[in-house]
Parts: C-alpha cells; structure tokens; sequence
C-alpha cells in the first residue's frame, strides 16, 4: 500500500475515532436521550464529516451497547429493560459488598468519611427536588467512592461501568419519586456503619439500598395499570 493510501487511512481512524467519542459523549451527557433515533446524515452534518465514520461509529456503538440497530429504521440510543437493570443490580450489589467488607476490615481514613459526607450533603439537596441526572451522578459518585476504598481497581472500573449503563440508558421523564430524603437517610446510615466498624448492619443496610432501588426501577419498566412511579437508584 503506497504512503499516500496510508495517510488517508490513517486519517479515517483518526476521524471515525473521534466521531465516536463525539457520539458517546453525547449519550452520556444526555444530549442524545434513550429512545432516540441516530440519523447517520444528521450527525455527518453536525460534525463537519462523512457519513462513512458516522456508520462505523454508530456500528462500534451498537456492539458496545449504547445503541440499538432495528432493521430497515436505523440507530436509536438504547434502553434499559427489566432484565438487563435485574442483571446490573445483581452485579452492583456483589460488588458493592465485596469493597465494603474490605473497606470496614482495612479501615476508612478520615479524609474519605468527609468525602463521603460532603457527597450526601449535596445528595441531600438533590433528594427535596425532582429526579434529575445530576442527582443520578451524585449518588452513583458516593457509591463508586466506596469501591475505589477497597484497593481494587478492576471492581472500581466494573461498578463505573455498571453505574454508566443505568444512568445513561433510563428516562428520567415521568419518575416520581416518592421518598423525600429517605435515600440520604440511608447513606447516613451506612456511613455510621462504616465509622463503627459494624459489618454486619453496614452490609444490611447496603444491601437494602440496592435491591430497594432494583425494585423500584423494575416497577418503572413494569408498572400497574394506570401507575408511572419510580425511584433513584
């Protein structure tokens, strides 16, 4: 392959890898909400580029995860359904618990307690107002900091991972949530935990949060006739 054939090609990886990271971002900012169709024409004008990177890009997308392909109607940001949110909470809650039990055996240091403390008083703010994606980012941000308490760098980046699956692909039009401060309660509570070094009601409580907030969630997808209630994870 001649030089020039290279150059243009490397050119192509280059631009197809920043429409990608431009697509994505826009999925995780909540530019592109779930639900929404991809229109391979509309994002090539939006960005100044072919259609080609876009389709390799909303292609790459689709493998990943983050969009859905239908045939003969095209991409559409992905949603969540049931199964999948069961899936993610079962996983988020081995997890979670794992890093806790090492977190209470090796000790929390007092600079993360007051980490932990500053993020649940701006949950605190966020839990009087409407559901909102920032209120979603702050809670998954006290519960990540937990994780990364635990040393294990892999199931830090496998809860992030699991956090950015339920926060990006979840509607946050039509929840209402009914539990005032009660979610903040619960991180008070398990922050007492932690500072007692109390395994076992920490664990309890922990394990609380995560299948109330499975529960909640599944009722969403799944509501009763003529009910649109849920809660924040």
């Amino acid at each position: 392959m001649k030089s020039s054939a290279l150059t243009e090609l490397a050119a192509l990886e280059r631009t197809t890898q920043s429409v990608y990271e431009s697509i994505k971002e826009g999925i995780l900012n909540n530019r592109y909400r779930p639900g929404n169709k991809l229109t391979n024409q509309e994002i090539a004008e939006s960005l100044g580029v072919s259609r080609t990177p876009v389709r390799e890009s909303l292609e790459r997308l689709f493998q990943e995860g983050y969009v859905t392909r239908i045939a003969n109607r095209g991409y559409f940001v992905a949603e969540i359904d049931v199964h999948e949110v069961r899936e993610l909470y079962q996983t988020r809650e081995a997890l979670e618990l794992y890093s806790l039990g090492r977190v209470i055996e090796t000790g929390a240091a007092l600079p993360v307690m007051e980490r932990l403390e500053a993020f649940n008083a701006r949950y605190r703010t966020l839990c009087v107002d409407t559901l909102s994606r920032e209120r979603l980012v702050v809670d998954s941000e006290f519960h990540l900091l937990l994780a990364q308490c635990s040393g294990n760098g892999y199931l830090y980046r496998s809860l992030a991972a699991i956090f950015d699956r339920l926060i990006l692909k979840r509607r946050i039009e039509g929840f209402h949530d009914v539990r005032g401060l009660k979610p903040y309660q619960d991180h008070v509570e398990i922050i007492q935990a932690i500072k007692n070094q109390d395994l076992a009601a920490a664990t309890q409580l922990l394990r609380n949060h995560i299948q109330g907030a499975c529960t909640r969630f599944t009722q969403y997808l799944e509501p009763a006739p003529g009910t649109a209630e849920a809660e924040a994870p």
